[in-house]
This record gives C-alpha cells, sequence and structure tokens, in this order.
C-alpha cells in the first residue's frame, strides 16, 4: 500500500512569512519532548530549511524587514509551478514511514490578481489540499496610520486608523477570491488555519492576545463569512493559530519610503536573547487533531481514497494513533488560538 500524503497549502503574498513558519514549525518540534512518535523532513526539505534556520539564529539586534535586504529567501519558482520545491515530513513510528505531511508554498506574487497563472495553480492547489494556512503579517494588519507621514487633513477624514498597510500585505480581498473559486462545491472536509506571525509584540498578556483575535475576526470578515456559508460551513473548520515564529524579536515602529512602502522594524528587547520561535506545534497540534477525527468518520473516508489510506494506517498502527492524539489532546485553545468555525471537525474521539 503507497503512503498515503496529506497536502496542506501555504497560502500568503510575498514578505508575510510563509517560509519563515515552515522553519518555525520545523525547528521547535525537535525540541518538544511529550511525543513518541517522529516528524522528519525528507534530505531536500531539510536541507532548505536548515539553511533557513541558519539565517534566523544569526539575526541582528534590530531588523528592518525589506524585501530582498533582510530575513530569509522566499520561495522561488525558476521554471513555473512545476519546478516548486515539495516541503516534506513524514510522521514514523519505530524507524516506519506511516504518514507523509507536505506544505506546498510558492512565490507570494501567485496571490495577486495581475497573475492568472499562479492564481489557476493556487486554485488547484487549494482544491487538492487537505488544510490551508493563511500567514498573516500581524504588524501589518495591526499598526496604525501615522498621522506624521500623512497629511493632517487625510488623516483626519480616515475612518479605519487601525491596520494601514493590511491589504498591501496580506491581501485579503485575493485571499477570499482564491476561496471562492476554489471551495464552491466542497466533496470533503477541510481545514483553514488563519496563522499571524510576527505576533510576538501583540500576544504577551491575555488581554493583548484577546484584541488579536478581536483583530483576525474584523479584518477577515469577508472570508469567515463566506466560509460559514450554510452550503459549506458544516464541511469547513476554521481555527486561529497565533505564531512567535522568531521568540526574540518585538515590533518597534515603522517609516515610509521608496514609493510609499513601510518598512517594519523589529528589535530585541534584550541582545543576549536569540530565536526561539513559540507555538508553532500547537497549528500541527490543529492540523493532526483535524486528520484524527476524519480517521473516525467512516462516512466521510468512503469518499475519500487518501483519507481512507490515512484511516487505514491508524487503524494498523494502534501506537501511533494513540501517540498521535496524545500530542492532538494538547493543543492550545486560549491566548488567541480559538476555534471560529466547525469545532465537530475537530473533536478527538476517546
Amino acid at each position: 500500500m503507497a503512503m498515503p500524503e496529506i497536502v496542506t497549502t501555504m497560502l500568503g503574498a510575498s514578505g508575510v512569512g510563509k517560509t519563515t513558519l515552515l522553519t518555525s514549525i520545523y525547528e521547535q518540534f525537535s525540541k518538544i519532548k511529550e511525543v513518541n512518535f517522529e516528524f522528519t523532513p525528507d534530505p531536500d526539505t531539510e536541507e532548505i530549511l536548515q539553511k533557513n534556520l541558519r539565517d534566523l539564529q544569526s539575526m541582528e539586534d534590530k531588523v528592518i524587514a525589506k524585501e530582498g535586504e533582510r530575513g530569509i529567501e522566499g520561495t522561488r519558482a525558476v521554471a513555473g509551478p512545476e519546478s516548486l520545491p515539495e516541503f516534506a515530513f513524514y510522521l514514523s513510528k519505530r524507524e516506519r514511514q506511516l504518514l507523509k505531511l507536505s506544505f506546498r508554498d510558492y512565490p507570494g506574487s501567485y496571490v495577486l490578481k495581475d497573475n492568472p497563472k499562479g492564481r489557476q495553480y493556487l486554485k488547484s492547489l487549494l482544491q487538492e489540499s487537505t488544510a490551508a494556512i493563511i500567514s498573516i503579517d500581524t504588524p501589518a494588519m495591526i499598526e496604525p496610520h501615522k498621522p506624521d507621514s500623512l497629511n493632517r487633513k487625510n488623516w483626519d477624514l480616515l475612518k479605519d486608523k487601525s491596520g494601514r498597510w493590511h491589504n498591501a500585505k496580506n491581501h485579503p480581498e485575493e485571499i477570499l477570491s482564491l476561496f471562492k473559486s476554489a471551495y464552491t462545491n466542497l466533496k470533503e472536509p477541510k481545514l483553514v488555519i488563519l496563522a499571524p506571525v510576527k505576533c510576538e509584540t501583540y500576544v504577551q498578556t491575555p488581554e493583548s492576545a484577546t484584541k488579536l483575535l478581536g483583530c483576525i475576526k474584523d479584518k477577515y470578515s469577508p472570508l469567515l463569512k463566506f466560509l460559514s456559508d450554510p452550503s459549506r460551513k458544516d464541511n469547513i473548520a476554521v481555527v486561529t493559530t497565533p505564531i512567535q515564529t522568531v521568540g526574540c524579536l518585538f515590533f518597534s515602529h515603522y517609516f515610509i519610503e521608496d514609493f510609499n512602502k513601510p518598512r517594519f522594524v523589529f528589535k530585541k528587547n534584550n541582545s543576549m536573547d536569540t530565536y526561539n520561535p513559540k507555538d508553532s506545534d500547537h497549528l500541527l497540534r490543529y492540523l493532526l487533531s483535524f486528520l484524527l477525527k476524519r480517521h473516525n468518520d467512516q462516512q466521510i473516508y468512503q469518499r475519500s481514497p487518501i483519507l481512507r489510506s490515512v484511516r487505514d494506517i491508524f487503524h494498523q498502527q494502534s501506537i501511533f494513533e494513540e501517540a498521535v492524539k496524545q500530542f492532538a489532546k494538547t493543543r492550545k485553545s486560549t491566548d488567541g488560538f480559538a476555534i471560529l468555525q466547525g469545532r465537530e471537525l475537530l473533536e478527538i474521539k476517546e
């Protein structure tokens, strides 16, 4: 029997942090002591992520987010979508690989409406994928307009003084359009994860994390409304998972330069602080919760050959199933983590 593969789309425009998020998942999982199974990358994936990890670990006390000058290099397609790398991980027990998790990244320009070939690729990828992770540039979504960088008259006329750069950086309208094209006639359940990254500044207290959650619901309300439509609501689970993708850098301020583009500045609170991502494992816990629920849903597996294969693996490997279940059960549900829709699709059978 061929190894079942679960595909997840990393959804987001250029510079929002898709590749950094994958790197933090890779780095943090290796440190979790509670896990009684392996989560290991294939050699090509490990080579890419190790390079990214070295770049992130060498960050200075102050980082200016400017595309092409700082941070890790984004995913490129030198010869079109067919040349894109696959980020592949294997869930294993006792050195036997049982389940393949593929995370598909791509150049952020594919999200934009002026790239029809890229958007067609993403539509097909979303239809193929069991889950989609929407990476959200948190400072761009939250930080307000700055009166000192705008004409005062225009500032007074603005109704929404928060998240000035949200549309320009996160492209929520383009993201919504992609979901509308891909999720019109769902044949099996999907998991949508809204993952704010670069969010260290906004999750340090329960109060600030609650505000972050409220901001997500507000800024992505059109998408949430579409996903909750009665025609598809029962087939879609939606969760929020704020990920501190670096852990040691906090938003400081932004300034404007070069064709009215923002440059976000991040600083360490202490020069001795080092790269230390937090909570990326909980994103994986939600993904595995979704798969475990599907494992227990006979009707769904009859309709989906891929999920039927997953179910067979869990049935044959009860020790592996129990290890994955214990890991998934400890997912976070506070501090900005929340199930916005489809709780029944994430329930884990005892």
